[in-house]
């Protein structure tokens, strides 16, 4: 998730006025621990007025091992790095599902310290650092100057204006814009490309080996991340993982699913966009996406409320229509 100014503020004003019964906690980071397949998972993390970290895995073959996302934060690079010192084995490369900032502003780092790494991506971030990424800088510094930003986002924004800034080394070495079977570090994958989905275009995984599917933000919790989202896209993509044969997804953020979780997942999305796409009260839209996807919501009831009341909106007003014909 990219997760433009406008939403972080949104939401970091209303933790502030809005006092929950329970208090967030964010669930433990988890370090890099093997999920079988010759796969680990570094959890992803989304601290209350924190921009949030992907979940990231390290995956590995004969001939070396691959990062599939990067995060955002220093302290998920770390961890990162450590699981790769865990297996003791080089990286090759990066594969990266998408261009929003907690899921690549890990690159640079991991090029440097690796130079012969390559990195796996589409194209669609060269659209979203002359669109979406400029205006989000844009209105960030202007936001940090007027003293918009709550003091616990800017750190977050002035990483994230850096990053845009070096918004060149986020680009793929390899560019993958249609879908297509490949071996990573002597390992066969099918790279499937989702288009106009949750961006331009979204890069997700199928380890037939496995039976799993690694789909970046296309599955979100605590809510979908609609910011630069087509919402038939998305729904069209998430048949297509339906339709794949994998027995277990490993979501963009929060923990893995079992394909009977995902569907529930599914249906509460599919209803989410239905609702909100209709005349309806939007508060009918947000209260149907918090029982159905109850299970993954817990104590952050309040947060998921104000992320469902705002991305309800993004989809009835409209302003999304524009991402289905870019």
């Amino acid at each position: 998730m990219r997760f433009g100014l406008p939403a972080l503020l949104a939401l970091a004003l209303a933790g502030c006025a809005v006092k929950s019964p329970v208090e967030i906690v964010p669930a433990p980071r988890a370090y890099a621990h093997g999920i079988g397949g010759a796969t680990f998972l570094i959890g992803g993390s989304f601290a209350t007025g924190r921009s949030p970290d992907g979940n990231s895995l390290i995956l590995y073959g004969p001939e070396g091992a691959f990062v599939i996302d990067s995060g955002r934060h220093a302290e998920h690079l770390t961890l990162i790095r450590q699981g790769l010192s865990g297996i003791g084995m080089t990286p090759v490369a990066i594969v990266n599902t998408h261009w929003h900032l907690d899921h690549v502003s890990g690159n640079p780092a991991l090029k440097a310290a690796f130079p012969d790494i390559k990195v796996y991506g589409t194209s669609a971030i060269d659209g979203a650092l002359t669109g979406f990424l400029a205006t989000s800088a844009e209105a960030s510094r202007k936001a940090l100057a007027d003293g918009a930003v709550p003091a616990s986002a800017i750190p977050d924004v002035e990483s994230d204006l850096a990053t845009i800034a070096r918004g060149a080394e986020l680009r793929p070495d390899v560019i993958v814009d249609e879908s297509r079977d490949i071996a990573i570090a002597g390992r066969p994958l099918s790279f499937r490309v989702a288009h106009h989905a949750v961006t331009g275009r979204d890069l997700w995984i199928y380890d037939a080996a496995e039976k799993r599917a690694i789909v970046g933000d296309l599955v979100t919790v605590p809510v979908p991340f609609l910011d630069t989202a087509c919402p038939e896209g998305w729904l069209k993509a998430l048949d297509e993982v339906a339709a794949s044969g994998a027995e277990q997804i490993i979501p963009g953020h929060g923990p893995i699913m079992p394909i009977a979780d995902f569907g529930i997942w599914h249906r509460a999305f599919s209803d989410f966009i239905a609702c909100a796409r209709g005349a309806g009260a939007l508060e009918t839209c947000s209260a149907g996406w918090l029982a159905g996807a109850a299970k993954w919501i817990d104590s952050d009831t309040v947060r998921a409320k104000a992320m469902a009341d705002y991305y309800g909106e993004l989809v009835r007003s409209k302003k999304l229509d524009g991402y289905c014909r870019v």
